[in-house]
């Protein structure tokens, strides 16, 4: 992990914060709400800030973060009533034919723009992680049978909608514009769909297994359709020398590193992928560390590639610089991810806070330049292919929203030469809860 260090970074080392599990804790509560239909929900960021929603992604990262912290006994019975409000939030926000979409607000309406398919695993992920966090904490069997009830049900329903709707029975895997990235850059067969999907399927059979409902029909459905996702999985995707992150929906190979060659670690599929897991994962960490700033970026930066977004300018995105810092700790690497984390920690706000995302004076003014200025940004942001067909005003919005955080990066170039994006981010900070966990939990 590079050192390379900026004039104006906040910390030299982690705080005493920072390393606290319940620091991260309390943030994460200073971002949920009470949700008007059912439940409450973390949103994205401050309402007032970039993400005035509930995304299943980052939703599904963060209920993963508190079943961790009950599981090590970090404020067991608030994570799992979190957690446990999340997933009756999701039971209502559920669509009649197992859908989740990409993002809802806090009534439960659906919010997106972008297709992204995905969130139908992540809303299954939710529902299990729910279900894990209850019978860790011996509340299983006393919840009340109506929400035990609706968790069979959903799943019955979003896996239905996978095997029908999404999964391509002749190339053995799921098709998808996925909740990764926002373009075609993750359109077609993708490395993180296929392991969302997966890893989703797992849990939720697993955590069907404990309710005390029957539901072993269901049970061997989700079975049967696993192993069948699995056999494709592992073949499309073990069998090059690469890791590809994706095949193109035409089929073509694309082996170009970007942030989702965590997947198969992230998702702990190490029996599927074997030791492809560490090819893919070494990958994106050696090709995607940032030179300049530290931490891991997205995907190579080339602006020309339609595919690619800069958001305000390449650099490191914080949530996944914390996979990198779970990965090495996951692999006995204490000291390395101990870098990783002190590189996250150094760009956190003087309040412990994490960004989303970091850039540069420089690569700022070039992005604006090239991309927004020119209209290029617009385009690759509301690309047809990727768009729902949505009102206008949900992109009105959500370019009012760009354009506000922009202005905001601009005001950040005049006082410092390394600028943050959206302040804090639930999703950071519940990776690197995740990752200080991973490491109490690998350390001898």
């Amino acid at each position: 992990m590079s050192h390379n260090m900026t004039n104006d970074t906040i910390h030299d080392s982690p705080t005493t914060a920072l390393d606290d599990p319940t620091f991260h804790l309390d943030v994460l509560e200073d971002l949920v709400y009470p949700a008007e239909c059912a439940g409450s929900v973390p949103l994205a960021s401050d309402p007032d800030d970039r993400y005035p929603y509930a995304y299943p992604r980052d939703i599904a990262c963060i209920t993963k973060a508190w079943l961790h912290a009950v599981e090590a006994g970090v404020r067991p019975d608030r994570c799992r009533k979190h957690v446990f409000d999340v997933a009756r939030f999701f039971l209502v926000a559920q669509e009649d034919d197992g859908r989740w979409r990409q993002r809802y607000a806090l009534d439960g309406t659906d919010r997106g723009i972008y297709k992204q398919e995905d969130n139908v695993g992540h809303g299954l992920q939710i529902l299990a992680n729910a279900v894990f966090a209850l019978d860790a904490t011996d509340a299983l069997e006393t919840t009340d049978a109506s929400f035990r009830e609706g968790v069979v049900e959903a799943a019955d329903r979003a896996v239905s909608y996978v095997h029908d709707d999404l999964f391509d029975p002749n190339a053995h895997l799921v098709e998808s514009t996925t909740s990764i990235h926002e373009g075609r850059i993750e359109s077609g067969y993708t490395l993180w769909v296929n392991c969302v999907f997966v890893s989703a399927l797992r849990d939720i059979e697993r955590a069907l297994s404990l309710l005390p409902e029957e539901s072993e029909d269901v049970e061997d459905r989700i079975g049967g359709f696993r192993s069948h996702l699995e056999g494709g999985v592992k073949r499309a995707f073990t069998s090059p020398a690469q890791v590809p992150r994706r095949y193109a929906p035409s089929g073509e190979l694309d082996a170009r590193p970007d942030v989702t060659l965590f997947a198969p670690f992230y998702f702990g599929l190490g029996d599927l992928f074997g030791e492809s897991v560490h090819e893919a994962a070494n990958r994106s960490a050696t090709a995607l560390e940032d030179p300049e700033i530290g931490g891991i970026q997205r995907f190579m930066g080339f602006y020309r590639d339609f595919d690619v977004h800069q958001h305000g300018g390449n650099g490191p995105w914080l949530q996944y610089t914390a996979w990198h810092a779970q990965y090495r700790f996951a692999n006995g690497e204490t000291d390395r991810g101990n870098d990783v984390l002190e590189t996250i920690a150094r760009h956190a706000d003087e309040e412990g806070h994490i960004p989303e995302h970091l850039t540069t004076r420089r690569r700022f003014e070039a992005f604006m330049e090239n991309e927004w200025d020119t209209g290029l940004d617009f385009e690759k942001e509301f690309d047809e292919d990727v768009l729902r067909d949505v009102s206008f005003d949900f992109i009105a919005e959500e370019l009012g929203h760009m354009r506000e955080a922009y202005r905001d990066l601009e005001a950040q170039t005049k006082d410092r030469e390394v600028v943050r994006f959206a302040m804090p981010l639930a999703w950071c900070h519940a990776e690197y809860l995740t990752a200080l966990l991973t490491r109490g939990a690998y350390e001898p």
